[in-house]
């Protein structure tokens, strides 16, 4: 990829560079990197002082800003006193560890005496590096370039991390030619560059291979594993390009806390393109698990967010993409050169021997200059097609211009890149035959890698530079021109021009070139005049911006700022933030089964059953209705459904069942046990629909995939069918519309999960929640929760309150249980019956009235009937949730799970009621004979409006006469002796 001809230079099997093109992938010699001062801007003496200051009032802006926050961070680091705090201490001088495909060394072994050495590489992501050494400890991570025999591989890592500060990861060839070569240099690589997987063809056919994608896990897991073998706590993490795109999620599934940034080299494709790929919510999934994602340009971090948005159906932001409760932050970050490198190889003798000698070669013409590695994104034919209308339509220029182009031969094996060398090689020889004469030749191409003395010679001598690219991350050969260009004497005419691809990353920062569609070949035409004529006052002014640019925003600069902002994010993430956790079915099972009074409330769409499009479709199945029936029929159990959907639904589908309803996000509701249905209104007044529906009605018209859903008294906009972005924009559209409308109107605009709901204000879930609670307190002990086991869970943002609401009553459950600790402590020296009341079991046996309770009691109470509280999110978005499931068939597993519970227990009070029956009714057995009795203590099932019948009391006095134990939070009982079993243990005790 980006680095791997950066770092070991080109080979016929060489993947694609593409951001990084510079003289180190182009030239065949190697430089040392240099480490003097910067070199000096090109003359500007041909402009006048007024555009000489503003050119640098705007080219320099993002430097000075640069500097003013640099002066800042040292100024408050010189106010605080030593020791203060230890932490940016910490986080400044963390080691940096880099991660890519290849690492910057090349392994040469001799052929006669089997001597092995090893060879750093130079330029590139090494220099660009440079910039941050004095802050940060390095060590490389990367495969080497070749398989490794087992029994060497311990020594050649000991030698590389002792001598190199590099860790090899190893790879076998099977694996690199799968991982490497068919991922992501045939998969990925093409799909970034906007060529899509290859279509069907009779005969030559290529699926994607699943194969593949299983090898580049697999090595994306050996990335991970060599990673975390030296990985420290405060060790930042910074990988790089498309071959480590799982990483960051094997990174974070291993070490949760560990600081990931990922940056990429290349373009990253429109949503549309993007698509096409069958692992694409692999591949985004684990991308967003980074801490910081970075991007060549804007344009390539928005094809992120939209990407993300369409296939992963998450909410972004400009700045970043929360996904499965982790925030990653998403930048932008343009790669440059090193412009004192670059200077310094220009000003030497041999390079300027050089220039003079080409120079006297093509006396009396312009060069045109192009240098590109031989692959489809460079546009090299376009640049010919270009240059032969030029000649064609301009024929005076004859003899009077000359194209040099630099093709570096790649990917020799490959059939594309042999077809783009011979249809390179025939257009080359159609235009010089046409054009050309004895003594002159249109263009001299070159297809090899030429010295890098003869490359920046070049380089000083065009008089005009051809990018051409179709598709590339930067390409920074159009940097390397402009710094060359600043030492350059060898022109008349002022420094050279730039004609750069509006499609080349370069190009959005480059506002001194002359930008073209190299797709429009008369454009290209008309452009390649136009840079052979500009006058030299408009060269030098182009070139002084290009210039300015260049010199300030470099590779080390690049770098900089990156790791600024990467360790800025870091401070500036929350420490103890708390985020969902999976929900531990195990725990949460454990927790039902020990309880004795449990209130289960459950969203229907979305969480019970998937989301349909139309309510219809809806219906619960047979499973799902099983299950429900199991739970509904415990005694033990409380079951609450609440709903978006109409009241004649839910009474069709679950109405038969002694289970509370909840019907248009609770406007209607009904307790277990209660026929008649209650609303939140007494009156209704419906004419605010007349308002409504037009407005629906009109952008439904404009928005493919939306329907009105109308409900008794709300209007719903839906658009989980229409195109995500679309939707959303008509969604705030016309909620901007009503707003105006029903501004004085008691009515509330309710944007939820794909879609607008307009109802009443008074309406919520949590409204009846707070009834529901009201329902479930014990009547003997106002004011006291009855119930020790609450399990919530939704799927959107209407169930949002409902969380909210349980996590205030846990809250407050805490609050009170730390306060009245010590005061529970000296009331139980003083008086052991007020901690301990007489049951109300105990005293209606005796025949005795119950009392009022005391203030003391009802305390006592409360503390001892604290409920485990469980609220579960599906899905893990954003949430005041405390846990979360996959999906509904992961919660569907856990309600079987309670059912199975209770269908033990019902199995087993169904074999007591027999023995019962048998005259086995005293004794131990003294909860079937409150049930015959007809006895309403205990725990009554449905609370208020289910006492009176003989069956119902039986069934609430299950599993009283126990005392409840707590631990962690987590319902546990006991038997205890009571007025009516003579002190011998219920054998209905809970498992």
């Amino acid at each position: 990829g980006a680095f791997d001809e950066h770092l070991d230079g080109l080979s016929s099997k060489g993947s694609m560079s593409d951001g990084l093109d510079t003289a180190s992938n182009i030239a065949s010699n190697n430089f040392a990197i240099p480490t003097g001062g910067r070199g000096q801007v090109s003359s500007t003496d041909g402009l006048s002082e007024q555009e000489q200051k503003i050119l640098a009032e705007i080219q320099e802006l993002q430097r000075q800003l640069w500097e003013l926050k640099s002066g800042e961070g040292a100024a408050e680091d010189e106010d605080k006193p030593a020791g203060e705090d230890a932490t940016p201490v910490a986080v400044e001088r963390n080691r940096l560890i880099m991660v890519s495909n290849r690492l910057p060394l090349s392994r040469v072994k001799d052929p006669v005496t089997g001597k092995v050495e090893y060879r750093m590489s130079s330029g590139g992501l090494v220099t660009a590096l440079q910039g941050v050494r004095d802050e940060l400890d390095f060590l490389w991570i990367g495969w080497l370039g070749c398989e490794i025999p087992p029994e060497e591989q311990s020594a050649v890592r000991e030698q590389l991390l002792s001598e190199y500060h590099a860790l090899p990861v190893f790879l076998s060839d099977d694996l690199v030619d799968k991982y490497y070569n068919g991922f992501s240099n045939d998969v990925l690589w093409p799909l970034f560059h906007y060529v899509p997987l290859p279509m069907y063809k009779a005969g030559n056919e290529r699926k994607f291979d699943t194969e593949l994608w299983e090898a580049y896990k697999e090595a994306n897991i050996l990335f991970a594993e060599a990673v975390l073998s030296v990985y420290q706590k405060n060790d930042l993490i910074w990988v790089h390009d498309y071959h480590l795109m799982r990483l960051p999620e094997e990174l974070r599934s291993r070490e949760p806390n560990c600081k990931i940034a990922w940056f990429l080299h290349t373009p990253f494709p429109s949503s549309e393109i993007y698509r096409i790929l069958p692992v694409r919510k692999q591949l985004l999934g684990g991308l967003l698990k980074a801490d910081l994602v970075g991007f060549q340009t804007y344009d390539y971090a928005r094809h992120f967010l939209s990407a993300s948005s369409r296939v992963l159906e998450v909410n972004t932001s400009p700045k970043g993409v929360e996904y499965e409760n982790h925030y990653c932050s998403i930048g932008v970050y343009p790669i440059g050169v090193d412009p004192d490198f670059i200077r310094k190889v220009c000003t030497m003798p041999a390079v300027q021997r050089r220039m003079q000698e080409l120079k006297e070669t093509f006396a009396g013409r312009k060069i045109l200059l192009g240098v590109d590695r031989l692959d489809y994104i460079k546009g090299m034919p376009h640049k010919l097609l270009g240059l032969e209308l030029f000649l064609a339509r301009r024929p005076e220029w004859r003899g009077k211009v000359t194209l040099i182009q630099v093709g570096v031969p790649s990917r020799q094996d490959v059939d594309e890149y042999q077809k783009l060398s011979e249809q390179v090689n025939e257009l080359v020889g159609r235009i010089n035959g046409t054009h050309g004469t004895l003594e002159y030749s249109p263009i001299h191409y070159i297809n090899q890698s030429v010295p890098q003395e003869e490359l920046f010679a070049i380089y000083q001598m065009a008089d005009v530079c051809l990018v051409t690219s179709v598709r590339d991350g930067m390409n920074l050969v159009s940097h390397e021109y402009v710094v060359a260009q600043d030492t350059s004497t060898s022109s008349t005419d002022g420094p050279g021009v730039l004609l750069l691809s509006e499609f080349a990353g370069s190009a959005q920062s480059l506002s001194g070139a002359i930008r073209v569609n190299p797709w429009n070949t008369e454009e290209l035409a008309t452009a390649i005049h136009t840079a052979l004529t500009l006058t030299p006052v408009e060269r030098e002014l182009r070139h002084t911006k290009l210039s300015r640019y260049v010199s300030s925003h470099t590779s080390a600069y690049w770098a900089r700022t990156f790791m600024s902002e990467f360790r800025a994010i870091i401070r500036s993430k929350p420490q103890n933030i708390v985020k969902m956790q999976r929900l531990r079915v195990g725990h949460v099972v454990k927790a039902y089964e020990c309880a004795r009074r449990r209130l289960i409330i459950s969203d229907y769409d979305g969480t019970l059953t998937r989301i349909q499009p139309v309510p219809e479709l809806a219906q619960p199945n047979t499973g799902l209705m099983e299950t429900l029936t199991v739970l509904s029929n415990d005694p033990r159990n409380t079951v609450i459904v609440m709903s978006g959907r109409e009241r004649r639904f839910l009474e069709s589908w679950l109405g038969h069942l002694p289970i509370g309803l909840a019907a248009e996000n609770g406007f209607y509701h009904r307790m277990p046990g209660e026929t008649e249905w209650q609303s939140m209104s007494e009156s209704i007044d419906l004419s605010w629909k007349d308002l409504v529906h037009p407005i629906m009605t009109y952008f439904t018209e404009r928005t493919p995939g939306s329907y009105i859903e109308t409900k008794e008294n709300s209007l719903a906009w839906h658009y989980k069918d229409a195109d995500p972005h679309f939707g959303a924009w008509q969604a705030k559209d016309m909620q901007i519309s009503m707003e105006d409308v029903l501004s004085n109107l008691p009515l509330a605009i309710i944007q939820g999960n794909h879609m607008v709901e307009v109802r009443h204000r008074a309406v919520s879930k949590s409204r009846v929640l707070e009834k529901v609670l009201e329902f479930m307190q014990n009547p003997d002990f106002p004011g006291v929760l009855d119930v020790d086991f609450i399990f919530c869970v939704g799927d959107d943002r209407s169930d949002e309150d409902m969380f909210e609401h349980l996590k205030e009553l846990k809250g407050s459950l805490d609050a009170e249980l730390l306060h009245g600790g010590e005061k529970g402590k000296l009331e139980a020296g003083a008086s052991r019956t007020t901690l301990s009341p007489p049951t109300v079991a105990s005293l209606a046996a005796e025949g005795d009235e119950p009392t009022t309770p005391s203030a003391g009691d009802v305390v006592a109470r409360r503390r001892r009937r604290r409920p485990a509280i469980f609220t579960v999110h599906i899905g893990n978005q954003p949430s005041q949730a405390r846990s979360f499931v996959e999906n509904t068939q992961e919660l569907r597993r856990v309600l079987r799970a309670f059912a199975s519970i209770s269908k033990k227990d019902n199995d087993l009070r169904d074999l007591e009621r027999e023995e019962s029956r048998g005259g086995h009714n005293t004794g131990h057995h003294g909860v079937g004979r409150h049930r015959e009795a007809g006895s309403t203590a205990g725990w009554p099932f449905g609370g208020k409006g289910m006492r009176g019948s003989d069956a119902d009391a039986g069934r609430g006095s299950t599993g009283m006469g126990g005392e409840m134990r707590r631990a962690d939070n987590v319902a546990t009982a006991s038997a205890g002796p009571s007025a009516t079993d003579g002190g011998k243990s219920s054998s209905l005790r809970p498992r």
